[in-house]
């Protein structure tokens, strides 16, 4: 049988940690993510489902975690509203989603599609600022952004309002994100 190592979307055996000037940059490559669109026709289903095990969904731009009650993992457990009836859960994998929605979603892994970087600090705003027209400055905890990072499709996600936020994005780009969170730390 062939000798498989596990390797984060970096590349390496543990995920990247560091801290540059007043910021910490981590790559987060534990948190199972899947997709999750509601069916049409499907809403009464999709919405008793989603009570049972998310708890509350969250409104457009926002994204609300996980009681530990409701299948969440630890901090990592969100749900990510992504467009009309669409949503990206982390923490839940999607066999357990796809178990609790039924015919009413269609679910999708996206554990091996998103890189996670949490980034973190008092200069976090500043940073994120040279990167993305994203209004990071005034979200709060919950909010949740689309945006564009050095051209590439990104997620933020604000945890703590000015200090805590999340960045999602594509792991094919993986190393290209990082190295522009990078290179934004160390111009502070």
């Amino acid at each position: 049988m062939a000798s498989l190592t596990q390797t984060t979307a970096l590349g390496g055996t543990i995920p990247f940690d560091e801290t540059i000037g007043g910021n910490r940059i981590r790559e987060v490559s534990e948190a199972a993510m899947a997709s999750l669109a509601m069916l049409k026709g499907q809403g009464a289903a999709f919405k008793k489902a989603a009570a049972s095990r998310l708890g509350e969904l969250p409104a457009p731009g926002h994204a609300v975690g996980h009681a530990a009650g409701h299948g969440g993992g630890g901090n990592h457990a969100s749900t990510i509203w992504m467009g009309p009836d669409q949503y990206l859960v982390e923490g839940i994998d999607a066999a357990t989603l796809a178990a609790t929605f039924g015919a009413s979603a269609a679910i999708t892994d996206q554990s091996d599609a998103w890189v996670r970087f949490d980034v973190t600090g008092g200069d976090v705003v500043a940073m994120l600022e040279r990167l993305s027209g994203a209004d990071t400055r005034r979200m709060q905890a919950g909010s949740a952004t689309r945006t564009a990072i050095h051209h590439m499709h990104c997620v933020i996600v604000c945890r703590a309002g000015g200090t805590d936020f999340t960045i999602l994005g594509p792991r094919s780009s993986a190393a290209s994100l990082h190295h522009a969170l990078v290179a934004a730390a160390a111009s502070l």
